[in-house]
């Protein structure tokens, strides 16, 4: 049986119907009973704990008191705040079931984005011009000294929440310090010009194999700029796969990354921004690309001798229409001149994450979690704002055949 958190999330329904349709037994956690993944045929069992992010402590004691009662083969925390209160109980989980996340040390480089950003910088992996400002004056004059749009990034933060762009006469110390009140040693970066983002997608076993490798290009995002992608498009980039897959083995990684790159369209060059240490939002498009992740870390985890997953087909898209997609039409100025257009569901092979024809339940789950959303002052607001348009990435066409399967450095 494998044990996977946050219920809530369509990532987790993902993962709790990849290891169902294999026959693994699937509990599911969550912090509330209106969770979609607890309406999925695949889920088995549920447990509602605490917030794993309110109240980490007693998330990780009610998580304990499960597997003790109920015991599993894997745990399978899927986002950034069960992760990180796993992580700081591991010895104690470990004891009752396999975990198959980095050391807590190497951990640190996923949810501490100052050192992943250092990180590359060490190895020589391109990046955007970096500071580590200690005060929201040193953040300024820093700022000055780059030119330019700069970036203000939170340390801890996932899909986009929490950056500000600070353009050329703007306050950047009014920048930093917004973004200060909520992370206390945000990052400043140069602005790179907007273009396409990739995702590297690897699993690395204990011994630091490259198990699998996969690459999508976001098409569209909510919000616009910095938000999760709504669209992405399966591509091959094994210099991209290269670069990601050096950085894991220097700190010696055990599990998933997802390590992002965006592309400056001026020179061609992609720079690294982040690694993401879980599960991603869109692991949909890897699952139904072959590359069955979840599958594959849950054999992984239990010590099988897993085969190489590096091939896949390219062109292949994921669509999060409800809601991102339609939010991000509704908030893009240029909604009439997308391509692909939204009003494109033909063409190229494309899943739908959230809508699941052999899974209803979970699809009905999905229906009833966006209700909340429109409750929400902070969506509104994007909405209603809508100052900007989004970069227009073109689609990669699909080729007849499968790539050259990536061959890896020993």
């Amino acid at each position: 049986m494998v044990f996977v958190t946050d219920g809530l999330l369509r990532k987790s329904v993902a993962v709790c119907q990849s290891l169902g349709r294999r026959g693994i037994d699937v509990t599911v956690g969550s912090s509330t009973r209106l969770s979609p993944a607890f309406f999925s045929r695949y889920c088995r069992d549920r447990v509602v704990y605490p917030s794993p992010q309110q109240a980490p402590d007693a998330f990780v004691d009610a998580l304990l008191d499960a597997l003790r009662t109920n015991p599993h083969d894997v745990l399978m925390p899927t986002d950034d705040a069960a992760l990180a209160a796993i992580s700081r109980h591991r010895d104690d989980v470990e004891r009752v079931t396999h975990v198959p996340v980095p050391d807590p040390d190497v951990l640190a480089y996923g949810l501490d984005k100052a050192k992943g950003t250092r990180l590359a910088e060490a190895a020589g992996v391109p990046q955007p011009p970096t500071a580590y400002p200690r005060d929201a004056a040193e953040a300024a004059r820093l700022a000055a000294e780059m030119g330019g749009s700069v970036v203000v990034k939170p340390r801890a933060m996932s899909g986009g929440r929490g950056i500000v762009h600070v353009e050329p006469g703007e306050d950047v110390a009014a920048a930093w310090r917004q973004v200060q009140a909520t992370d206390p040693e945000p990052l400043l970066q140069r602005r790179i010009p907007d273009g396409p983002r990739y995702d590297v997608c690897l699993l690395m076993d204990r011994r630091g194999r490259l198990v699998a490798s996969f690459v999508q290009k976001e098409l569209r995002h909510f919000p616009l700029r910095d938000g999760m992608s709504t669209l992405q498009e399966s591509v091959w980039r094994p210099d991209l796969v290269e670069r990601a897959a050096a950085l894991l083995r220097i700190l010696r990684w055990y599990g998933l990354a997802e390590v992002e790159f965006m592309e400056d369209p001026t020179t061609g060059e992609a720079y690294f921004l982040e690694i993401n240490p879980r599960f991603w939002a869109s692991i949909q498009l890897a699952v139904s690309c072959g590359v069955d992740f979840p599958h594959l870390l849950y054999r992984v985890a239990v010590g099988d001798d897993v085969p190489e997953v590096h091939s896949y087909p390219v062109g292949r898209r994921c669509r999060w229409l409800l809601p991102g997609d339609i939010l991000h039409f509704v908030a893009n100025q240029d909604r009439w001149r997308m391509r692909p257009s939204f009003w494109q569901f033909g063409g190229a092979p494309t899943v739908y994450d959230g809508i699941y024809p052999d899974d209803p339940g979970a699809t009905l789950g999905v229906l009833l979690s966006c209700g909340h959303y429109l409750f929400d002052r902070d969506l509104w607001g994007l909405l209603a704002r809508r100052d900007r348009s989004a970069p227009q990435l073109q689609p990669q066409p699909a080729p007849a055949v499968l790539p050259t399967p990536l061959r890896t450095a020993a």
